[in-house]
């Protein structure tokens, strides 16, 4: 039985039902840090797959309250969509005055105003049968020992604050990292099944996202576009061998040692061709749909009331989990079971 919520943390997951219900991947307080700096919170982050060339990234702001202030939650959600170069803002307000949507509406700010929230909190779409966020990091801290387990609490969070500013090659690769770390763990025996596939469905939208620029691009184009993005990250393998070359000058300049300034690079470039990125970019580049789908089934299942094992989940699912396994070099029967 899941225990009852607050009234603002109730209203953002009737409201985070509701988007689900209507087809988008939602997230519920995404942090947007910068330089290290907590800056405010996003109530909800929507993202939505409307057609092979086009995504939707949206920012919701919700005032479950008495004084709502709903005019200067207009201008700061829409202060906010700018920054974060979203494609638009929704206000969710409690406040029901008829100039509240009006304002919104001249200034392109969806409005969803009391008598919605009303309507909304009696329909079945504010309900799914899922666990609430709250719920979600006490079984993160339940048996955790904090920074000595790993701080999952702490990588969750920067996971959600990254859909916020890295949805490319940098962001892949350090969710890719994330999901490395996870799987270590359940190969060797704790169960981390619920913040894996949460890994994993934000790796799919970045992925999903990345894709939206390759969907005119054969499969071969496709691949050699992943596979160095992978390698390289979002700057690139020109840009790594050129910091490869000022890293050995460098340190030749320093120690002047012959032919110390060619072993770095080779060294660089060895780390980089380790990389097993061909798995994945012959995944990937395999099609541009289908990635959208299932990661709204890896979120559904890491907030399933019960944990589900991955032979539960569908086989795209399941695919996407034996993939993750042979890029880290985990035995699929240890992930898949």
């Amino acid at each position: 039985m899941t225990e009852p919520i607050t009234k603002g943390p109730a209203a953002e997951e009737a409201l985070r039902n509701y988007f689900l219900s209507i087809g988008y991947f939602v997230v519920r307080g995404c942090k947007f840090t910068y330089n290290r700096f907590d800056v405010t919170d996003v109530d909800l982050w929507l993202y939505a797959r409307n057609s092979p060339l086009s995504r939707e990234r949206v920012c919701v702001d919700i005032k479950n309250k008495k004084t709502p202030q709903a005019l200067e939650r207009i201008f700061w959600a829409r202060g906010l969509q700018a920054v974060l170069g979203l494609d638009s803002c929704v206000v969710a307000t409690t406040d029901s005055r008829p100039d509240v949507g009006k304002f919104g509406l001249e200034h392109n700010v969806k409005v969803l105003d009391g008598k919605f929230l009303s309507r909304l909190t009696k329909s079945a779409r504010s309900h799914q049968d899922r666990i609430s966020e709250e719920e979600f990091f006490r079984e993160l801290d339940d048996g955790s020992l904090g920074r000595l387990d790993g701080d999952w609490r702490v990588q969750y969070e920067q996971s959600k604050s990254r859909l916020l500013h890295s949805l490319n090659f940098d962001g892949c690769n350090a969710w890719l990292d994330d999901i490395g770390n996870l799987l270590s763990e359940i190969g060797a025996g704790v169960p981390r099944w619920r913040l894996l596939y949460v890994a994993c469905a934000h790796l799919l939208i970045c992925i999903d996202f990345i894709l939206r620029e390759l969907v005119t691009s054969d499969h071969d184009q496709r691949r050699a576009v992943i596979d160095a993005g992978i390698r390289f990250g979002d700057s690139g393998q020109a840009l790594t061998e050129k910091v490869s070359r000022m890293a050995a000058s460098l340190v030749e300049s320093v120690a002047a040692q012959p032919g110390l300034a060619q072993t770095v690079q080779r060294e660089i470039q060895d780390q980089a061709s380790q990389v097993r990125a061909e798995i994945l970019a012959e995944f990937f580049a395999k099609n541009t749909s289908g990635y959208f789908e299932a990661a709204l089934q890896l979120e559904a299942a890491a907030f399933s009331p019960s944990v589900l094992i991955p032979s539960a989940l569908p086989a795209a699912c399941q695919s996407v989990l034996g993939v993750m396994a042979d890029f880290t070099g985990i035995d699929r029967k240890l992930v898949i079971q």
